[in-house]
């Protein structure tokens, strides 16, 4: 039998943490309430499922009795095979699991004393993200709608044209104080999200501008001088060229100069 992992939780608050697992640096969170504490996804494995679960009770001194799965990417729901007896809790269109509850917009958790409560802004980085709100202790699990030290992660699930939208909705819930723990990386704050956020609308509205000036998806990362790396606009530029070109984007006709 394999030893169970030693986990570093880190406190974000004196009854929220979180813990980085590897090989993504995903983060997992817990939050405790006077009765029951409650995880926010599950790892990649259910080996490491199942050593948050028992790490969790041990910090936690309480029962862990939910999972909450913020969006279907295996780095974020894997161990939940290895959380038996939980109560698991995702969007209604989440795909690679099947949670014991779905929610469509919104759900509350009560820990005895401490509220949690979970929003589907629309889809963004997914079809079924969910934001994780502790608003006693002002932090907010935003999973991999905010990554800290690395770009955010783009698919065929993305919605590049929402994405603003919904970090305007997990901004305006928030305030100057709000932690944000994201996907992955380190605990931020406001500011940060709202850079992040600036970043992705900036994304899709300058392919727009380059569509209609007849720049094509290759051309285009290198006409901009982008806040992400190549390896990433190898994916998000045709990723937001396709979206545009659904929404009927064309490049522009040039009317012909009289005379020439």
């Amino acid at each position: 039998m394999l030893a169970a992992m030693t986990l570093a939780w880190t406190p974000v608050t004196d009854r929220v943490y979180v813990t980085a697992l590897e090989p993504h640096r995903v983060n997992v969170g817990l939050v405790v309430g006077r009765d029951a504490a409650l995880l926010v996804d599950a790892g990649n494995t259910p080996a490491q499922g199942a050593d948050l679960v028992r790490s969790a009770a041990d910090l936690a001194g309480v029962p862990v009795t939910h999972v909450v799965l913020t969006h279907g990417h295996e780095d974020h729901l894997g161990g939940l095979p290895g959380m038996a007896g939980l109560t698991s809790i995702g969007h209604e269109d989440l795909t690679g699991a099947e949670p014991t509850e779905v929610f469509s917009m919104a759900r509350a958790v009560d820990l005895g004393g401490q509220r949690v409560e979970l929003l589907h802004f629309g889809r963004a980085h997914t079809q079924a993200d969910v934001v994780v709100f502790v608003p006693g202790e002002n932090v907010v699990f935003a999973g991999d709608l905010l990554e800290e030290g690395a770009d955010p992660q783009v698919d065929e699930s993305t919605s590049l044209a929402n994405w603003p939208t919904v970090l305007d909705g997990v901004l305006g819930a928030s305030n100057a104080g709000t932690r944000f723990v994201p996907g992955h990386g380190a605990v931020v704050d406001r500011d940060f999200a709202f850079v992040q956020r600036a970043e992705v609308a900036m994304l899709y509205s300058s392919s727009e501008m380059l569509i209609q000036q007849g720049v094509t998806a290759e051309q285009a990362a290198t006409a901009v001088e982008w806040p992400f790396s190549a390896e990433t606009l190898a994916v998000a530029l045709p990723k937001a060229y396709a979206e545009l070109a659904e929404k009927g984007v064309v490049p522009k006709r040039q009317l012909p100069i009289f005379g020439i």
